[in-house]
């Protein structure tokens, strides 16, 4: 038996193929191919599948078939990217990511394919370089990045630092509150208790990802002490807490979009004058401040019951849209900004076409 499933939004890409899916499943790219466990990932933080993805699409660039002119090299570059686009390019720093290889090739392709090649080699280096580890940079490339191809500056922004600032508002003893697993607030978590605050985490199980779980497995080695408990619960339980971290994936001109429950925590919390305050990192901002939600929970409600019976139907949200004006202070790695000056990024930034969408 199965159960009624709805059926899965469309995607928030655009390729220059009528169908991008449908021609892959003619022929599957060999960047596709590569790429292909990365677009079913469900667990790596954004920056880890960049990096990730950066690493192979590093590998296809320098496997260019001689016969490929430029044109072909932008439809083979939309085609191997698609499946990935489909379920990734609601986060941020991965629609950066399309958005610059878009532009690589757009700013390049006129100059011969060897150029073409080299200079998408030269930036997707820049973006693996763009590690926290890699602390032995040079000073010119020191500098925030504008966004244009080849140009100095990290791609990824350092989470440690978003991390350093959230740690330091942190009181001795505190109660966290966290919404939702997030790589920089485990972080903020560490440092925090390393510089002898003895923060306690308190935090949902969050289904059907296990953030909960995925959160203790990285602070209680470091010492935090963590209360786990059923999502259902938590909004009851505010009143424990002496201020609430929530986590982006992807930040629009209104919106941010985070785990499901996130929006009932923080009005919980501002009811109870509770702290309130979302940690996140300036590259989770989306071009053109469009808000999108993953389409793959849709696609997945076997996440929620497998084999379920006949005449159940499964609503498979474990993402919601959060007003950016519940939480009017943001933590980024360049400290407290205004949400306002969030929101005004957003709207001036602009997406990239796809490639060949206006050669054609």
């Amino acid at each position: 038996m199965t159960a009624t499933r709805r059926p899965a939004p469309s995607p928030g890409f655009v390729s220059t193929a009528a169908d991008p899916l449908a021609r892959a499943g003619e022929r599957r790219s060999e960047l596709a191919q590569r790429l292909a466990p990365l677009a079913e990932d469900r667990e790596l933080s954004a920056r880890e599948l960049v990096l990730a993805t950066a690493h192979e699409v590093h590998a296809w660039t320098a496997a260019w078939p001689a016969e490929w002119n430029e044109l072909e090299v932008g439809d083979e570059l939309e085609r191997g990217l698609a499946e990935w686009m489909r379920d990734h390019a609601w986060r941020g720093p991965c629609a950066h990511f399309v958005d610059t290889l878009r532009a690589t090739w757009r700013e390049f392709r006129e100059r011969g394919k060897d150029d073409l090649q080299g200079a998408f080699a030269e930036e997707v280096g820049l973006w693996t370089w763009s590690t926290e580890e890699d602390l032995g940079v040079p000073d010119e490339h020191a500098v925030a990045w504008n966004g244009a191809p080849l140009a100095r500056g990290r791609r990824l922004p350092l989470r440690r630092e978003a991390a350093r600032h959230a740690a330091a508002t942190v009181r001795t003893g505190e109660t966290i509150l966290v919404t939702g697993w997030s790589e920089t607030l485990a972080l903020a978590m560490e440092l925090a208790w390393k510089a002898g605050k003895r923060p306690h985490l308190l935090m949902g199980e969050s289904l059907p990802l296990l953030d909960g779980r995925r959160m203790a497995r990285d602070v209680v080695p470091e010492g935090v002490l963590v209360t786990l408990v059923y999502d259902a619960v938590l909004p009851s339980l505010i009143a424990r807490a002496d201020r609430v971290w929530a986590p982006a994936e992807g930040i629009g001109a209104r919106e941010f979009s985070a785990r499901a429950g996130t929006r009932t925590l923080i009005e919980a919390a501002r009811a109870r004058e509770v702290d309130v305050e979302l940690v996140t990192t300036s590259d989770k901002v989306l071009p053109c401040g469009e808000l999108l939600l993953p389409s793959w929970c849709a696609r997945t409600p076997e996440l929620l019951w497998e084999d379920a019976l006949e005449g159940v139907t499964l609503e498979l949200d474990c993402f919601e849209a959060v007003p950016l004006a519940l939480t009017p202070e943001p933590i980024t790695e360049n400290g407290r900004e205004r949400v306002a000056d969030l929101a005004l990024r957003a709207m001036r930034a602009s997406a990239e076409p796809p490639c060949g969408a206006l050669e054609r």
